[in-house]
């Protein structure tokens, strides 16, 4: 697995480091090429996740006080957003057009290690990220405003260069760019710090500002997130949503101040003690991927073979990282109950099925060890009696499609080694299948007799 590039600037490195601690290494690649013109760089940061593709573009301009603000805001605007703005619709060209000619070297030596959806499947998100402006905001607005970027969906290109400190279509009506700045980077990646949960603000946020008929005016980029995290709604895989807008309105306005009020608020505080274990679980990514890196990982990815394969790697790491973070909070706890557990037998499973997954079962197991058995031996047991769990999980559990298993020694899963696997079902089994397996794992001690079939 090549390594990515590091950042050229400060600017960007920052970047990264905010990137990884949200989206995790496995699926961010700094400053990757094109092998055009004998590599040209794409893009500043680009996060792919399954279907998604987060396109990041970075601009660090310091803003002039040296002239009238009506002189140094077009050309500001002109450096920091509308640059930023050309360069992401050029990388979303390519992206669509040459999914296969995108690398992490400027020698374009090293393809990304993760592949590109195809076209019909894919789903992009740009991202503009400009700094330089945020104190000069301040002092424009006044009134102990945040001086962070307002949203002004009126606005279409050359409009900007008379509205200061405002961005709307950066580009005319024709492509969606998320424009944020260096204080409201920090809130969204701070605030939505999983792949899913991001993408998830994303795309509800260009469909809300999106709607035919109607203009939005919103005073940041964190007051409009303030609104998102506040209206809580059950259908979405989140739990979030934008406030309803009334039939006939045509502008919407967000006053200043929303997100301040509610980090000063007791939901926030809640809000943050309830997740805060939920990080075991993005450890335990972060940890399986350190060693894909160094070569030293295993996955099973069929039913009795270790393989070091990327490709199945990225397949069982994105599966778990597919949760936002209230699901790696119920996982955290499943993993620690695991790992602290007391049991009588050799080995111990729990199974688990998340509300937002009804389709996905996770099978969590350790296999206490014998120090009278070689580690090869060892592993060759944990992760036999791994696959025997994750048959036995299709078996206990209605309508799930998949099973994400995680087997690991009792230990802290640090100084531990893990075996993972994901299987998949393709379509029902017959009656006598189901006999045949449910057989099968008695002999070999997995399934207990107090366990029920229901499939």
């Amino acid at each position: 697995m090549g390594k990515p590039a590091s950042g050229i600037t400060d600017s960007e490195r920052y970047l990264g480091v905010l990137a990884r601690k949200a989206f995790l290494s496995f699926w961010s690649f700094q400053n990757p090429f094109t092998d055009e013109s004998g590599g040209r760089e794409l893009c500043d940061l680009l996060v792919v996740f399954g279907n998604d593709v987060i396109v990041f573009s970075d601009k660090h301009c310091n803003f002039s006080n040296a002239h009238a603000v009506e002189v140094s805001w077009p050309r500001w605007f002109k450096s920091a957003i509308e640059r930023s703005a050309k360069q992401l619709a050029g990388a979303q060209s390519f992206i669509e057009q040459h999914p296969n000619r995108i690398f992490l070297d400027s020698a374009c030596e090293h393809p990304l290690p993760v592949p590109l959806p195809s076209r019909e499947h894919l789903r992009l998100h740009l991202v503009a990220v400009t700094r330089g402006g945020v104190p000069a905001g301040e002092q424009y607005w006044g009134n102990s405003s945040s001086g962070s970027l307002v949203i002004n969906t009126q606005l279409h290109a050359e409009d900007h260069k008379t509205h200061p400190f405002m961005v709307g279509w950066p580009l005319k009506k024709r492509l969606f760019i998320h424009v944020v700045d260096e204080l409201t980077l920090d809130v969204l990646l701070g605030e939505l710090d999983t792949a899913p949960d991001l993408i998830e603000y994303l795309r509800k946020k260009e469909d809300y500002l999106c709607k035919p008929g109607m203009d939005f005016v919103i005073s940041g980029e964190e007051d409009l997130l303030a609104s998102y995290l506040l209206n809580h709604d059950s259908d979405a895989a989140t739990g979030f949503a934008f406030p309803v807008v009334p039939d006939g309105r045509k502008l919407v306005m967000f006053e200043e101040g929303g997100w301040s009020r509610f980090r000063a608020s007791d939901a926030y505080v809640k809000w943050k003690e309830l997740i805060a274990n939920s990080y075991l679980w993005d450890e335990l990514i972060e940890h399986q991927t350190s060693h894909i890196q160094n070569s030293t990982a295993q996955v099973l990815r069929r039913f009795e073979d270790a393989s070091s394969d990327v490709h199945a790697h990225e397949e069982v790491l994105r599966a778990m990282a597919q949760e936002g973070r209230i699901g790696r909070k119920l996982l955290s706890e499943g993993l620690k109950d695991v790992l602290t557990r007391s049991f009588a037998e050799e080995r111990f499973s729990k199974t688990m099925v998340l509300p937002s997954r009804p389709g996905r079962a996770y099978v969590l197991m350790v296999l206490r060890r014998d120090r009278s058995v070689s580690e090869e031996d060892y592993r060759a047991l944990r992760r036999t009696s791994l696959v025997g769990y994750c048959r036995a999980a299709r078996l206990r559990v209605s309508g799930i499609h998949e099973v994400v298993g995680i087997a690991t020694e009792q230990l802290d899963f640090r100084q531990a080694t893990q075996d993972f696997m994901l299987m998949q079902f393709t379509g029902p089994m017959s009656e006598e299948g189901k006999r045949e397996e449910l057989a099968d794992l008695r002999r070999h001690g997995i399934w207990k007799d107090h366990w029920t079939c229901v499939c």
